[in-house]
């Protein structure tokens, strides 16, 4: 707990910077102590010896007789601490010494004497030894200071000796105030401390508490900025973060749901699955496609409800899963089986991704265009053999006779006719599929009904039809190709007088609907079944084959006209009931002016 706890460890730091800044203190000041009182010794020795005027022309007597005596010696080098001693050089005899220890032991004074190092310094030949070093001793320890000094009767030395004692007991004093300021000092020093790292480590918990908070998904209020210092600036960047953090993640989600509802709604199936087979993903358009409201299928499930033969490990190994395509029929509609591969950081493959694409609408225009490339053949063929018929009938003989051949003529010319329409309406839907270009201008929609009407009201008084044209609400002009317009009226009016019985009634209305002009064609005709309503606008669509064929048409009106009406912006939409009449409506836009 402690070594964990960064509050405790900051206390721990304090705490030991204190102890050994009062240690160095102390050590220090025992250092200085003993310095001082051994410069003072060595000071007074070098500043007083002078004075006693000793030279080279004494004796060893004399000098005795002089330390005896001169007021100097006896009050700096003779007291219970402080001694000094003659030595004779050479032999290392001690004349005299005016400490206690010379008087109990002499020779255990002497070895002490003889274990100084100043002393070992004087020996080797130096003039003098006064370095601060500390002579051990049974008595107590000393310093010392060695002075070689040569008299007439030889060579002599000067041992001047200094108890520690006197330092050792202020050093003592020293000890015993120093130690209960330390215990004192480190005591505050934990309470300070402890004060101090909580500055420190509470904000520091804090920050530990809201990121906890923040992986549960909590972003809630932003931390306090107290200070302006490094925790202040580290819980500003934290307040920074967690906003940045909040945003990413409501980003993230945001694109989430947005890739979401575009996989649930896109027109192609998405199924995911992760290495073991189980589906990660499934959308919505896949669901329908298996007739599921829920999937917990695995892998083999899927492929085994789509008919193939796949295993996960065998799309996982294949190097062009890519390449892999499957067409499968479910119900009525046609479904392209893809696959792909998604991979890990690693480049390892991490799951399959099944594509199901609806190319239903794909099928059946290519079933439109095998039924148009077989209507046209089939339509083209049918006037070919007529003429044909009839041409080698003439080549035969039949020349001679003039009714059989004005007869067969015109046979052949009205077959001719018919072959000429149909590759007239060909022509028109090619150009209106590779984008037929309008001549636009101002048109009236009453008047170009009206116009149309006049002049196909001799087809509808030839069946004693009734025809009219009622204009519902004044309605604005259109922007349009006047001739193109015509031919849609054309097809959609005659049509109309072409399937509607003797004594019917068409009637064309033209009113607007918004921002659209409408055109409508109400016939009490025969009708068209629900089930063909929505092929009329196809190419060579006939609700009645044999019908239509000997009414003359080519099948290919309505489809001319829904291609006009789109090249306008326009729709066509046709509403009708078996025998009860077909209405037929025509969507423009109007002209904003």
């Amino acid at each position: 707990m402690f070594s964990r706890s960064l509050q405790w460890r900051l206390v721990f730091i304090i705490v030991v910077i204190i102890f050994i800044f009062l240690s160095v203190i102390w050590v220090f000041l025992n250092y200085k102590v003993e310095d001082n009182f051994y410069n003072d010794f060595t000071k007074t020795i070098s500043d007083n010896y002078a004075t006693l005027n000793i030279n080279e022309q004494m004796t060893s007597e004399e000098l005795l007789k002089r330390f005896e005596e001169d007021p100097v010696v006896l009050s700096q080098f003779i007291s219970s601490i402080k001694s000094y001693t003659l030595i004779k050089d050479v032999t290392y005899e001690i004349l005299y010494s005016s400490d206690e220890r010379y008087s109990e032991d002499v020779n255990s004074f002497r070895n002490e004497v003889l274990k100084s190092r100043n002393m070992m310094t004087v020996i080797s030949g130096e003039n003098q030894g006064k370095g601060k070093y500390i002579t051990k001793s049974e008595k107590g320890d000393f310093y010392d200071f060695v002075i070689r000094q040569p008299l007439i009767d030889g060579d002599y030395i000067l041992f001047f000796k200094y108890d520690r004692s006197q330092a050792l007991a202020i050093i003592s004093e020293f000890s015993n105030i120093i130690l209960p300021g330390m215990v004192i000092s480190v005591t505050i020093a934990i309470i300070v401390g402890f004060l101090l790292a909580r500055t420190v480590t509470k904000p520091i918990v804090d920050i530990t508490h809201k990121a906890e908070n923040i992986t549960s998904g909590d972003f809630g209020q932003m931390l306090e900025v107290k200070s302006d210092d490094e925790i202040g600036m580290l819980t500003k960047t934290f307040n920074y973060m967690e906003s940045q953090l909040r945003n990413m993640l409501f980003e993230l989600s945001n694109e989430k749901n947005k890739f979401e509802l575009i996989i649930n709604y896109m027109t192609d199936g998405i199924i995911t699955f992760n290495r073991d087979g189980f589906i990660i993903h499934i959308n919505t358009f896949a669901l329908s496609v298996l007739e599921m409201q829920q999937c917990s299928l695995t892998f083999e499930g899927i492929m085994q409800r789509l008919g193939l033969n796949y295993s996960i490990s065998e799309l996982i190994n294949c190097e062009n899963i890519s390449d892999i395509s499957n067409n499968v029929k479910i119900n009525d509609k046609y479904f392209r089986v893809q696959f792909a591969s998604f991979k890990d950081k690693g480049e390892n493959v991490d799951g399959i991704i099944t594509v199901l694409q609806d190319y239903t609408e794909e099928q059946k225009l290519d079933n439109m265009r095998k039924d148009f490339v077989a209507n046209v053949s089939h339509e083209l063929k049918t006037p070919l053999t007529s003429i044909k018929s009839y041409s080698e009938t003439l080549l035969d003989g039949a020349m001679e006779d003039k009714e059989t051949v004005k007869s067969f003529l015109e046979v052949i010319y009205s077959e001719s006719n018919r072959m000429d329409r149909i590759v007239k309406d060909l022509l028109l839907l090619s150009k209106h599929d590779s984008g037929i270009t309008l001549n636009l201008s101002r048109i009236s929609p009453i008047d170009l009904t009206t116009s149309v009407a006049a002049r196909v009201r001799i087809s509808a008084e030839e069946k004693n039809q009734k025809l009219e044209v009622i204009e519902l609400e004044q309605t604005p002009d259109i922007n349009g190709d006047e001739d193109r317009l015509e031919q849609l009226l054309f097809n959609i009016i005659g049509n109309a007088i072409k399937y509607t019985a003797e004594k019917g009634s068409v009637t064309v209305y033209v009113g607007n609907s918004g921002t659209d002009v409408y055109i409508k064609v109400v016939d009490t005709g025969i009708g068209i079944p629900e089930k063909d309503l929505e092929r009329i606008f196809e190419r060579f669509y006939r609700v009645d084959k044999a019908r239509s064929r000997q009414m003359g048409g080519t099948g290919l009106g309505l489809s001319i006209a829904n291609e006009i009406a789109k090249s306008h912006g326009g729709t066509i939409k046709a509403e009708s009931q078996l025998n009860k009449g077909t209405t037929v409506t025509i969507f423009l836009p109007a002209l904003i002016e």
